[in-house]
C-alpha cells in the first residue's frame, strides 16, 4: 500500500481575509447610490453637474417658528435642469414643536447648458402666499418693521455638462 502525504492546510491569515470584505463592502455601499444625491446649501450657489445627475438644495427649515421656503418663478430651462420634488427632515414631531430641521429640493440635470434657480426665504410673517402663488416680490405683512427679518432670494446658477 502506498500512501500519499498531503501538505498541511494552511488556514488563511486575518489580513489575508480583510482585504476582500473590505473591497466587497466598499463596493456594495457605492453600488447601493447610499451616498445620494449631490447636496448644495445656500452658500454654494454654483452647481456643476453632469447629465442624468441628481441633486438637491438643502435649507435650514423652521416651519414650527413660521418660516418658509419656496421654489419661484421664474423656472429652470427644463431643457438643462428638471424639476423634482421636495422634502423635509425634521427633529422631532408636530406635536412637541420640534420641527427644526433641513428642507430640500430635489433636482435633475437633463441636457447640456446653464440655467437659474431661485429659492425665497421667507422669515416669520414676512411673505403672504402659498408656494405655488408666492409673487417674485414678498408682500410684507402689516406689522413687519425696519428691524424684522426680511424675505431673501437665494440665485443658484447650475450649469449641466
Amino acid at each position: 500500500m502506498t500512501s500519499t502525504l498531503r501538505p498541511p492546510r494552511r488556514r488563511p491569515r486575518p489580513r489575508q481575509l480583510l482585504l476582500p470584505v473590505a473591497v466587497s463592502a466598499v463596493l456594495l455601499l457605492t453600488g447601493c447610490g447610499l451616498a445620494g444625491p449631490a447636496e448644495y446649501d445656500t452658500e454654494t450657489r454654483t452647481i456643476e453637474a453632469e447629465a442624468g445627475e441628481e441633486f438637491s438644495i438643502t435649507v435650514p427649515y423652521s416651519p414650527g417658528q413660521g418660516e418658509w421656503w419656496y421654489r419661484v418663478d421664474p423656472r429652470p430651462d427644463d431643457e438643462v435642469v428638471r424639476i423634482g420634488g421636495e422634502h423635509q427632515d425634521l427633529d422631532g414631531s408636530d406635536l412637541d414643536g420640534g420641527t427644526d430641521g433641513t428642507k430640500s429640493f430635489d433636482f435633475e440635470a437633463v441636457g447640456p447648458g446653464t440655467t437659474k434657480i431661485r429659492i425665497l426665504h421667507c422669515p416669520v410673517g414676512t411673505c403672504v402666499g402659498s408656494g405655488a402663488s408666492v409673487s417674485p416680490s414678498p408682500v410684507a405683512s402689516p406689522r413687519q418693521t425696519t428691524t424684522d427679518p426680511q424675505p431673501r432670494y437665494y440665485t443658484y446658477t447650475v450649469t449641466v455638462r
